[in-house]
């Protein structure tokens, strides 16, 4: 019996070694990942401009849960949980930064969850900030 338990440790100990725990496919993928602040994962070019940010937290309605829905705030952007008024927001910004000169891929826009955000509505104004035309988007980790 004692030989058997030996040979199932050392498969067992190899098999954790090598296997590979955890996905990408439990999160979403985006061109930008995970930050935690500001500023860009590799030093600037020489004239090179960095991205301008635009950022919108997104947290519950409700934090006791009772009624269900998102509540997306920002620079600018005042409390609404209706995801057409983001999204009308996301084509405002980003038409007053077209015509300011700041061409839309030097553009980041940058969402904050809550820690208890259902996945649902974060993915609603992450899909609101694509539909407006941004093409970097990137999530901070929730707080």
């Amino acid at each position: 019996m004692t030989p058997l338990v030996d040979i199932v440790m050392v498969i067992l100990i190899f098999l954790m070694l090598a296997g590979n725990f955890g996905g990408v496919t439990q999160f979403l993928v985006s061109k930008q990942g995970i930050k935690k602040s500001g500023g860009v994962g590799r030093p600037l070019k020489p004239g090179e401009v960095p991205d301008t940010p635009l950022e919108v937290r997104v947290q519950n309605l409700d934090p006791t849960g009772v009624n269900a829905g998102f509540l997306a705030t920002g620079t600018g952007l005042p409390p609404t949980h209706n995801i057409d008024v983001v999204q009308n927001w996301f084509k405002g910004k980003l038409s007053l930064y077209n015509r300011a000169g700041t061409p839309t891929d030097k553009l980041l826009v940058t969402l904050s969850p809550t820690r208890d955000v259902k996945y649902q509505y974060l993915i609603q104004v992450y899909d609101a900030a694509l539909r407006a035309g941004y093409q970097k988007v990137a999530f901070t980790t929730s707080h």
